[in-house]
């Protein structure tokens, strides 16, 4: 068995890695105690939440195309396909935020053992950056929605991202779809911690959360929203200039909280039009500079990439779950599933010959898990990969290490492409088409015979 495992390795060992880190990180047990500690109105009979998560991930690895045909492909799933629905529309969030927590803080310990720690954006802090991400609208199967032309929309969530491992760390879901991002900060600030660098978009500039975020002797640094008032306490003054445009700095006080504010005076608007940008932070200048914060904030776009990779390179927003804890359940487990591909891409980097982790592409590592999963379980049995869960940290991420360095990474890189051209679009009126082959004949190109 091990010489066909061997085999795999050489041929798809992302497919592999991914399966032995499910197996160490994701163990049946692991997986059921989790659901026996938090849901408080949940019960396991038959259907465990193990096989759930199982039958769930082939979806989120697009490896099948639907809850149904998994289950089709799953033997021995102990429960009919009717009772698997049923349990995933009763899934307490608590446990979807729960699944991403502890996953999360498990991935983060064996990265610890594979490369040293990371240096902090700013000195002595952990960057920490908060977004939302609202679920696409599902097919009207229910009841209720059959009805009804408009788009029928799941719920939505807050996520947090580590700045320095990349993982997704914490989702705080919450089935109505129209729930204000603003409303959340009961529900965010338990988990900051002292010394954390708290980076947010201006939805979250408000009194509870950046009140909440110093309270907690942590940091903020979020662009000011125009319906929060600034008391400002002196007069702007020149500090430099960036590649985006001219820095200018000043003290204010925020609902009796004293904080520092830097204005991005644009050099070219926004797309939006917006030309200049105030960005409230209470990191002392002795830590960062105007220039270095406001180089940070245009990190936020890492999350942003992070949610794109969940809608492109996996499958975050299951349409055929109409029911929000089950469209909820299965956005943290694709999560939980981008954990692994960035688990997957750190694991790369640290090969004698590997590259960066930014230069290796989401999309060609979820595609060989896609396409290789089902060969990979039938050749190799179940109880084969329960040896991972045995081990402990340390030792996976000895393995871990010993895959990653005979991998040839340029098959899993990035292309990146170069920028665009611009084009006037002419605009025609609706319906109307063009015969593609006319239009090359019309400007001169070969066509093929």
């Amino acid at each position: 068995m091990d010489d066909i495992l061997d085999r795999f390795v050489a041929q798809a060992p992302v497919a592999v890695l991914v399966r032995a880190t499910l197996a160490h990180v994701f163990a049946d047990t692991t997986l059921d105690a989790l659901f026996d500690r938090v849901a408080s109105a949940g019960y396991t009979r038959e259907l465990t939440f193990s096989t759930l998560v199982k039958l769930l991930t082939k979806v989120v690895f697009t490896a099948q195309p639907s809850v149904h045909a998994a289950y089709r492909h799953t033997p021995d799933v102990g429960a009919s396909v009717t009772a698997v629905y049923d349990k995933l529309g009763r899934l307490e969030t608590a446990v979807s935020a729960a699944l991403v927590r502890e996953t999360a803080a498990a991935l983060a310990g064996i990265l610890d053992h594979l490369r040293p720690a990371a240096a902090g954006a700013v000195a002595g802090l952990r960057l920490r950056t908060l977004d939302g991400n609202f679920l696409a609208g599902t097919q009207r199967r229910l009841g209720g929605l059959r009805g009804c032309g408009a788009a029928a929309l799941p719920g939505m969530s807050l996520v947090v991202r580590d700045g320095s491992s990349g993982l997704l760390t914490a989702v705080v879901p919450r089935e109505d779809a129209y729930t204000n991002e603003r409303s959340l900060a009961a529900d965010v600030l338990p988990l900051v911690a002292a010394g954390e660098l708290w980076l947010a978009d201006r939805n979250f500039c408000t009194e509870d959360y950046l009140g909440g975020i110093a309270g907690r002797g942590a940091f903020f640094l979020v662009r000011h929203h125009a319906g929060t008032h600034l008391h400002p306490q002196g007069a702007e003054r020149y500090v430099g200039k960036n590649a985006g445009g001219e820095l200018y700095e000043v003290q204010v006080r925020l609902c009796g909280l004293a904080c520092r504010c830097v204005i991005v005076r644009l050099f070219q608007p926004l797309r939006d039009g917006t030309t200049e940008l105030r960005l409230l932070t209470n990191v002392p200048a002795g830590k960062a500079g105007a220039r270095r914060l406001a180089e940070l904030y245009r990190t936020r776009w890492q999350i942003e990439a992070a949610f794109q990779e969940l809608t492109e390179s996996l499958r975050c927003e299951i349409d055929t779950l109409g029911y929000p804890r089950a469209a909820l359940f299965g956005f943290a487990l694709a999560v939980t599933a981008y954990n692994l591909l960035v688990f997957v891409r750190q694991a790369l980097a640290c090969g004698p010959a590997g590259p960066a982790a930014q230069a290796v592409s989401s999309y060609h590592l979820g595609n060989e898990v896609a396409s290789v999963s089902e060969g990979l379980a039938i050749a190799v049995p179940a109880e084969r990969w329960q040896r991972f869960a045995a081990l402990s940290a340390g030792d996976f991420a000895v393995w871990v290490r010993g895959v990653a360095g005979g991998i040839d990474w340029r098959t899993y890189r990035k292309n990146p492409r170069g920028p665009k051209k611009p084009v006037d679009v002419k605009r025609t009126r609706r319906g109307a088409h063009r015969s593609t082959a006319r239009v090359l004949r019309g400007k001169g190109h070969q066509t093929e015979p």
